[in-house]
């Protein structure tokens, strides 16, 4: 049997899945993440780590071990820095408050990237869904009858893409201050009324086979979203301070 003392980065990797527990090595998580985070490196996770951001595991030899939870956390750290802008500090307060919530998010200013489906989205597994987001199947069951979200059958296992599982974990979240899919259709209906004054606005210019009139529409398209996302941001904060006005004791 192979010590503890001997073990090189590669075999740690091929020790812990005999052992039925996936580990990655500092080098295998770099290597995963390249793709969507080019500027990755071992020296940013060492400094991460510090930072208190991320706790891998560590062998006697020294060596970091990263389980599932812990890559999963590390990518919503990377995807809150990119593309909100976060400063750690608050990044951190973030996972505090939250931190089963390891599935994606939806961003604060969507992209032009966002609107158009990719060509190999990414997409879980309900047993993973519901291990990412802490959503039982209840919820899952409540979210697909109010059509919140929709799972679709992939070699006859039940499948939801990228965006359902962001959906989920934000409902999962609201389920425990007692706010059900049901009461979340209220939601739905609003942006959906959103949707479709944009159609009303963009469907011939997103529906043109002119290339250039087609990037016109998703130029105009992304201008929409970012000031209707403002616009309805502000407009609660509006209503959230008028409900937090008064002090206690105050009519």
């Amino acid at each position: 049997m192979t010590s503890a003392s001997a073990v090189t980065p590669e075999s740690v990797e091929l020790l812990f899945d005999i052992e039925d527990e996936k580990l990655l090595t500092i080098g295998s998580v770099v290597d995963r993440l390249k793709g969507e985070f080019p500027d990755i490196s071992v020296s940013k996770l060492r400094y991460l780590e510090e930072q208190g951001l991320i706790m891998p595991r560590r062998t006697k030899a020294g060596y970091r071990l990263y389980s599932q939870d812990d890559f999963n956390r590390l990518v919503r750290v990377l995807t809150m820095q990119r593309d909100e802008y976060l400063p750690l500090k608050v990044i951190r307060r973030e996972l505090e408050r939250s931190p089963a919530a390891a599935a994606p998010t939806a961003r604060q200013g969507l992209r032009k990237a966002d609107f158009v489906v990719p060509g190999e989205e990414r997409t879980y597994t309900a047993e993973e869904v519901m291990q990412l987001t802490g959503a039982d199947r209840a919820l899952l069951d409540e979210l697909e009858e109010y059509e919140l979200v929709k799972g679709r059958q992939v070699s006859g296992v039940r499948c939801y893409s990228e965006n359902d599982c962001g959906i989920i974990g934000a409902a999962a979240q609201l389920a425990v201050t007692g706010l059900r899919p049901k009461n979340l259709r209220l939601i739905k209906s609003a942006v959906d009324r959103e949707l479709g004054l944009v159609e009303q606005v963009l469907l011939p210019a997103l529906r043109s086979r002119r290339p250039e009139r087609r990037r016109e529409g998703l130029d105009q398209l992304e201008e929409i979203v970012q000031a209707t996302t403002q616009l309805r941001q502000l407009l609660l904060t509006r209503g959230i301070r008028r409900l937090t006005a008064g002090g206690p004791g105050e009519g």
